[in-house]
């Protein structure tokens, strides 16, 4: 009876056991030297709203040399194809009195390498929603200033002076 209730105990520990839920998660594929962002604002707070950008530099077989900045403190990180050296954690919102439950983290992980692109997936944990997240692909970001409308842009007349003069001067003397 007892080895039963302890197997019972033990299945019900293991299949609950903590596995870490994303609030977000996003696929960048970046060129060398071309950043990504990721704004991250902090709910609650008037001047919370922070980019982590990255990039990476340099890469041998399995190997990559990743740049970041976070809260304006760069870091520079190593990243290996090989297992459990293919990611890097970054705390975005410090741990206070649980760190368990408070913790708000972005996991980057290098996936994979294609033809000079490399493959970066971005995991942002976040139990308690203290965060708002957008992600800023550089090759899906779009325009800045969209026209809201089809607009036509008026011809311009090559024919006729495009300035006017501000004074016109009137000559009273004839041309010697």
């Amino acid at each position: 009876m007892r080895v039963v209730g302890f197997i019972c105990i033990l299945f019900f520990c293991i299949s609950n056991a903590a596995v870490p839920k994303f609030a977000y998660t996003y696929e960048f594929i970046l060129k060398k030297d071309e950043k990504a962002s990721i704004e991250i604002e902090e709910l609650g707070y008037e001047n919370g709203k922070w980019n982590f950008d990255f990039y990476w530099t340099l890469f041998d077989n399995t190997n990559i040399i990743v740049h970041s900045k976070f809260r304006k403190y760069p870091r520079q990180f190593t990243l290996s194809l090989r297992r459990n050296l293919d990611w890097a954690s970054q705390t975005l919102i410090p741990d206070y009195t649980n760190p368990h439950i408070d913790r708000a983290r972005l996991i980057l992980e290098f996936s994979k390498y294609n033809k000079g692109e490399a493959t970066f997936t971005v995991y942002i944990e976040d139990q308690d929603s203290r965060l708002n997240v957008k992600f800023l692909d550089p090759r899906k970001v779009p325009l800045q200033n969209p026209p809201s409308t089809n607009q036509i842009v008026p011809m311009i007349d090559l024919s006729q002076p495009q300035t006017k003069p501000l004074i016109e001067r009137k000559s009273d003397t004839p041309n010697r």
